[in-house]
């Protein structure tokens, strides 16, 4: 379990009153009192405001980032925040390790009014108006959220500053994020929380389907869930399949579950997936909890609500849309993961940049070998970043009607080697070779040049083998088996830049004769 300092951290919207807060606490406590916005001033050496309608933002935002370093190296000092600070995973988690989060959330009308009287140009929140700190808020929300106290800052500075001293026995783990999402199905809750934090402790209750290697080498992660039964499954793929679904939902009969009893899915994908399957079959549908304890599954599949089983030639081919009413996301479950399987998540958040998030690609190449080692804050901004990408797609898109298709990615050729290996060969590995197919055929047809090496720069840098021996008749075969085509043409997602790609279905043959001969051995 990693330490949280002695410090306090305010954090809230500009103008919530954290500077003035933040001096009476360190009056109080007779602490120091550092604000990230002071000390990035002094760093750019002109006001924010200014700098921000210089450089704009994103220069900014950078800034920033050193100036909460500076901060957070200051033992138990009282740290007042600009606005955006926190939105930043890396920033966040310094702070949040610092010592007690606590968010000053001023009534939206007293936020305004102090707004247009204080004078100062906000340049992030401009025009003043309701309907603009509407949206702000909306973004920001699940970083406030995660803070472990909240306090009504519409009350005076003193009464304020002795609510937050009356609340400095934070808890041992810490939120990092906490979302209200829509669900997008007629059954259930309309919304689902989704919560990614590190060393959590939410106890959902229910009843439980576990990989059962966690019950070996870190069965704390099980026991902190409070299941009141709990059926061990073996994870991997060749555990997706209808005979394990039928055993999930015969244990389920026989411990009497009933319709309001939620499942709760302790694990990686597979589990993700078989529990998820069974939790929409079962009575009808119970509520399902993910609760994600791989990279692959905390980045990407327990996200979104698509669950299924595999059948023979056919990956993901039994399944259905039942979105989890929350999930439990704890980066500390990584911890006594192998390299390997640590390796697979990172095949997915290498394609979540790809598709749609420049600033996580280049936080995959400055940080990524290390997040897969020892480099824990790295780990988590990697993670938060992809699941917050596939959070938004997923919303604007709920049943894969068009933009979700763009997370498929790599899969197209990836599931066909997958299965073309008998499951032999992991999931990551698979999706890596498939980022490598269709970034050949994308620069084919007029992608960035430099993309290709680019992206085996990031995967070497992984440790991903770039190339593996296959039959290419059987990995032709199996794409024949994709869900995703559709009237016989096999649908393809291209990317063509960091942050872009795009849908095709006219692949041709010599097309995809070139891009697997570039993943041939």
């Amino acid at each position: 379990m990693s330490e949280r300092g002695s410090g306090i951290v305010l954090v809230g919207m500009p103008a919530s009153g954290k500077s003035t807060v933040g001096r009476l606490l360190a009056e109080r406590l007779g602490l120091p009192h550092l604000d990230t916005d002071d000390l990035a001033a002094r760093r750019i050496g002109m006001p924010v405001p200014d700098y921000i309608n210089r450089h704009g933002e994103a220069a900014y935002r950078a800034e920033e980032s050193a100036a909460v370093g500076e901060a957070c190296a200051v033992p138990g000092a009282i740290i007042s925040t600009g606005g955006g600070a926190a939105l930043d995973p890396l920033n966040r988690w310094a702070l949040w390790h610092h010592g007690t989060v606590a968010w000053l959330d001023p009534e939206a009308h007293h936020l305004l009014e102090r707004l247009k009287a204080d004078g100062v140009d906000r340049p992030t929140l401009q025009p003043y108006a309701p309907d603009r700190l509407t949206a702000v808020m909306a973004e920001r929300a699940p970083v406030y959220r995660a803070a472990d106290v909240r306090v009504d800052a519409s009350m005076a500075p003193e009464t304020i500053a002795n609510e937050v001293i009356a609340t400095l026995q934070p808890p041992a783990g810490r939120r990092l994020f906490d979302a209200d999402v829509p669900r997008a199905h007629p059954m259930g809750p309309e919304y689902a929380r989704i919560v990614l934090g590190v060393d959590l402790d939410d106890a959902p209750g229910g009843v439980a389907v576990v990989d059962r290697r966690l019950l070996d080498v870190a069965p704390e992660i099980v026991q902190r869930r409070g299941a009141r039964a709990t059926l061990p499954l073996r994870g991997g793929e060749r555990t997706k399949r209808l005979s394990s679904l039928e055993r999930v939902l015969e244990w389920l009969a026989a411990h009497r579950v009933e319709r309001s009893t939620p499942l709760v899915a302790v694990g990686g994908g597979t589990i993700g997936d078989v529990a998820g399957t069974a939790a929409a079959l079962y009575a009808r549908g119970i509520p399902l909890v993910q609760v994600p304890t791989t990279w692959l599954a905390q980045a990407d599949s327990a996200i979104g609500g698509k669950v299924a089983v595999d059948l023979g030639e056919a990956k993901n081919a039994v399944g259905a849309f039942w979105p989890p009413v929350s999930v439990i996301s704890d980066v500390g479950a990584l911890r006594p993961l192998p390299l390997g399987l640590r390796r697979d998540g990172m095949a997915e958040s290498i394609k979540s940049a790809m598709i749609g998030d420049p600033a996580l690609w280049t936080l995959i190449e400055q940080r990524g070998p290390a997040a897969l080692r020892t480099d824990e804050a790295a780990r988590y901004a990697i993670i938060e970043r992809s699941a917050r990408l596939k959070i938004g797609v997923c919303e604007r898109d709920p049943y894969e009607a068009g933009e979700r298709r763009t997370l498929n990615l790599g899969h197209t050729v990836g599931h066909a080697v997958e299965i073309e290996s008998g499951y032999g060969l992991s999931h990551g590995a698979a999706v890596a070779l498939g980022l490598r197919a269709a970034t050949t055929i994308a620069i084919g047809r007029g992608a960035e040049p430099d993309l290709g090496e680019r992206l085996d720069t990031a995967l070497d840098a992984a440790g991903f083998q770039l190339r593996r021996a296959f039959d290419p008749d059987a990995v032709r075969t199996a794409m024949l088996g994709d869900k995703k085509r559709h009237a016989g043409r096999q649908r393809w997602i291209l990317p063509m830049a960091i942050g872009r790609v795009v849908e095709v279905d006219d692949v041709t043959d010599e097309e995809l004769e070139s891009a697997l001969a570039v993943i041939a051995a």
